[in-house]
């Protein structure tokens, strides 16, 4: 463990995005067409990163090397190479569908954290209620 809750964040997140790194070079030598390496993205790059996301949210350094990570097992060797923005559309809108990974880490962990919240006679349960609303609201139409 380690002295505080950002460090053992930043420890948790670096070992990860490092993880996720390693994996994108070890599957470099696949031959997969654009839409298979994108699931290949969502379905088993950023696994552990959402398993983790529920925990720490991720530094802004660690989203940044998730994304070069993405963006070099996308285009590996590609001569025409659109930015992430372009493929996090939706396929509507003329792009991919790529899941946008700060956006949806941030929802798990508001998520992990509102589900802790509701919990009674917790610590947690004591700081998330002092912090906001524990129960979802119905947006009027």
């Amino acid at each position: 463990m380690h002295k505080t809750v950002s460090q053992s964040a930043n420890n948790s997140w670096s070992a990860v995005t490092g993880r996720i790194r390693a994996q994108a070079h070890d599957a470099y030598s696949s031959d997969l067409c654009l839409d298979q390496r994108i699931l290949y993205v969502h379905n088993f790059l950023l696994a552990t990163a959402w398993y983790t996301a529920q925990i720490f949210p991720p530094p802004d350094e660690c989203t940044q090397q998730l994304h070069t990570a993405i963006s070099w097992y996308l285009w590996r060797g590609e001569i025409f190479k659109g930015p992430l923005s372009t493929l996090q559309r939706p396929t509507q809108q003329g792009g991919w569908g790529l899941i946008h990974v700060a956006a949806k880490s941030h929802t798990l962990n508001l998520y992990q954290l509102r589900i802790q919240g509701q919990k009674t006679g917790t610590l947690k349960s004591r700081v998330v209620t002092r912090m906001g609303p524990t129960q979802a609201k119905h947006k009027p139409p």
